[in-house]
């Protein structure tokens, strides 16, 4: 986009919207959303020299903001992410529940999927894979340490509310199982007359296992 302060022009300044932020400053004009910085050095230089005041400076990149967030806002009644505020959005209120839920239940299978002599296997939605296939690592994935950023329950909860966003680093749609649990997935996807409405991973080609 093309910005112009005072008389002076800036041509095709690059910006980004909905991006991950500190969720502290969360609700405030702006959030969300960037601009390049050396577009922003240029600003702030026209700032310096007096060709605008810091005061209309300001006046502009929150009305420049404000035209962002209305350009991508598909539904006026629904919070948008970025005007999501830190504490007490009705919108992710409604969402913590389930969140812990299914943050929950990834972390149940993180921590099955340390014990294969008890979990061998790994159902998807159709496939079924061992516990050691690279498939079911990745998908599975890791319990997270204190200092990854995927432990930011707050930008994660928000996500999950406001955008359905399922993110990897705490949900996972994979499930770990004994071979019991697995001889029910199988029969949880043959069909009335025995037909079979799954597969095995072509990767690890994991044994059937057996009543």
């Amino acid at each position: 986009m093309n910005v112009t302060i005072g008389d002076q022009r800036l041509e095709d300044v690059e910006y980004i919207w909905e991006d991950m932020y500190n969720p502290a400053r969360r609700g405030k004009v702006g959030w969300g959303m960037g601009i390049e910085l050396p577009a922003v050095i240029d600003m702030v230089r026209l700032a310096a020299d007096g060709v605008v005041t810091a005061g209309q400076l300001v006046k502009h990149l929150e009305a420049l903001a404000e035209n962002v967030r209305a350009e991508y806002a598909e539904d006026d009644d629904v919070t948008w992410g970025a005007d999501c505020p830190a504490a007490g959005c009705k919108v992710c209120d409604a969402a913590r529940e389930e969140f812990a839920a299914i943050a929950a239940t990834t972390l149940m299978h993180r921590k099955r999927l340390q014990d294969p002599a008890t979990y061998p296997y790994a159902g998807g939605k159709h496939t079924l894979h061992s516990s050691v296939c690279r498939e079911t690592k990745e998908r599975i994935g890791t319990i997270p340490g204190p200092e990854d950023p995927w432990n930011n329950v707050a930008l994660n909860l928000r996500q999950f509310a406001h955008e359905g966003l399922l993110n990897s680093g705490w949900a996972t749609h994979m499930v770990m199982l004994t071979p019991q649990d697995a001889l029910q997935w199988i029969d949880d996807r043959t069909g009335p007359r025995g037909g079979s409405q799954y597969k095995l991973c072509k990767v690890c080609r994991p044994q059937v296992p057996q009543l």
